[in-house]
C-alpha cells in the first residue's frame, strides 16, 4: 500500500531530479533535437518510482543508470501521434527502470557520468558536478516553480494566444478587417513550430498560423479547437494564411523566456495594435486560478471518464498528501473501452 503522502514525496524527488539534469544539459540538448519530456523525464520517473518504491541507495543508483539507457525522444516526432506518447514513455519506462533495480538488474555506476555516459551523449558540455553541487539544497520547485499549460497546444504558442485573446477583447476584433498578424518569436521557435499549413489535429497543435486564428475567430483554443468543424471554418483558414511568423532578436533570450512573443495585429485600414513582449499565463509568475486549473482538468478527464469520477479525481488530488492508500483515487482512472 502506498500513501498519497509518499507519491507526493516521489513526485518531488523526481522534480528535482529532472531539473537538476535540465541545467546540466539544456539549452543544447533540446536545440540538438531531443524532446526532454522523455529523454530527461525518463530518469525523472526512475528517481520517482525509486522512492515510492522504497529502493535503497545503490538500487537507486542502478535505476537511473537503467534508465539512461532507457531514455529516447525526438523533437522530429511534434505534430503526430507519437510526440504526446513520449510523456508515457518516460512514465512507463522510469517504472520499469527502478522495477529492474529492485528485482535485481545493476547499471553501470557511471552511466550518467561517464566518458562515454548519459550526460555527453545527450550533450551537456559542462557535465553534472554544478547541477548536483545544489541538489537537495536548492529546490527548483520552490524557485522555478511548476508551469501550466491552459491551451492543448505546444507551449510556444501559448504567449501569442494570450495577447490575440486580449486584443480580441479590447478592440472587438473582426477577422475580416484583418490585413495582417505578426508574431515575433525567439530564435528557438520555428523549429519547433515546424507545420505552416497544417492538416491534422496533432499538426495543429504545432502550428502558430493556425493557434493564432483560432483564438481570434473563436475567441478560445481547446480541444474542440483543434478537430471538427471548428478546425474546418472557413474564417479561420483564411486568417491562419494572414498570419506571419518572425524570428525577433529583441526579445528576452534567457532559457525561461524561450516562449515569450510578442504580436502586431494590422487592420485593413492601416491600424496596428501591438502587445509587447509577454510570456503566457500558466507559468509562474501568471499562475491560473484554482477555478481555471480545475476546469481544465475537468474538460480533459471527462472525455475518458465520468463527470463523477472527474470531480471525485480533482477533489482527492487537491488533498493528495491526505489520501492514505492511493488505490482508492486510481481505481477512477478506468475510462468506458466501448
Amino acid at each position: 500500500m502506498v500513501g498519497g503522502g509518499t507519491l507526493v514525496a516521489g513526485y518531488v524527488v523526481g522534480f528535482e531530479v529532472g531539473a537538476a539534469l535540465g541545467r546540466a544539459l539544456n539549452p543544447d540538448h533540446y536545440t540538438r533535437g531531443w524532446h526532454a519530456t522523455a529523454s530527461i523525464g525518463t530518469l525523472g520517473c526512475a528517481a520517482a518510482a525509486a522512492r515510492v518504491m522504497g529502493l535503497d541507495v545503490a538500487e537507486t543508483r542502478h535505476a537511473l543508470g537503467i534508465a539512461a539507457s532507457l531514455a529516447s525522444g525526438l523533437k522530429e516526432n511534434f505534430g503526430s501521434m507519437t510526440k504526446p506518447y513520449h510523456a508515457g514513455h518516460a512514465a512507463m519506462h522510469g517504472a520499469l527502470a527502478a522495477a529492474l533495480a529492485r528485482e535485481g538488474l545493476d547499471a553501470s555506476d557511471s552511466a550518467l557520468d561517464g566518458r562515454q555516459g548519459y550526460v555527453a551523449a545527450f550533450g551537456g558540455r559542462a557535465g553534472l558536478d554544478a547541477s548536483l553541487a545544489t541538489l537537495g539544497a536548492r529546490w527548483d520547485l520552490l524557485e522555478s516553480g511548476i508551469a501550466v499549460k491552459p491551451y492543448p497546444s505546444c507551449a510556444l504558442t501559448h504567449a501569442a494566444i494570450d495577447a490575440l485573446l486580449d486584443l480580441r477583447t479590447r478592440h472587438e476584433l473582426d477577422p475580416a478587417r484583418i490585413a495582417e498578424v505578426e508574431i515575433g518569436v525567439n530564435r528557438v521557435v520555428p523549429d519547433v513550430l515546424v507545420h505552416h499549413a497544417p492538416a491534422t489535429p496533432l499538426e495543429r497543435k504545432f502550428s502558430m498560423e493556425f493557434c493564432a486564428a483560432a483564438a481570434v475567430v473563436q475567441g478560445r483554443v481547446d480541444l474542440d479547437s483543434f478537430d471538427g468543424a471548428g478546425a474546418a471554418d472557413p474564417a479561420l483558414a483564411a486568417l491562419a494564411a494572414r498570419v506571419r511568423l518572425i524570428v525577433d532578436p529583441t526579445l528576452p533570450d534567457q532559457l525561461e523566456q524561450h516562449a515569450w512573443s510578442r504580436v502586431t495585429v494590422r487592420l485593413a485600414d492601416g491600424t496596428a495594435l501591438a502587445e509587447p513582449p509577454r510570456g503566457a499565463q500558466g507559468h509562474p509568475a501568471t499562475p491560473l486560478t484554482p477555478e481555471r486549473l480545475r476546469a481544465k482538468f475537468l474538460a480533459c478527464a471527462t472525455r475518458a471518464i465520468s463527470r463523477d469520477d472527474a470531480e471525485g479525481l480533482a477533489e482527492q488530488v487537491a488533498e493528495l498528501e491526505h489520501v492514505p492508500d492511493v488505490r482508492v483515487l486510481t481505481a477512477r482512472l478506468v475510462g468506458d473501452l466501448d
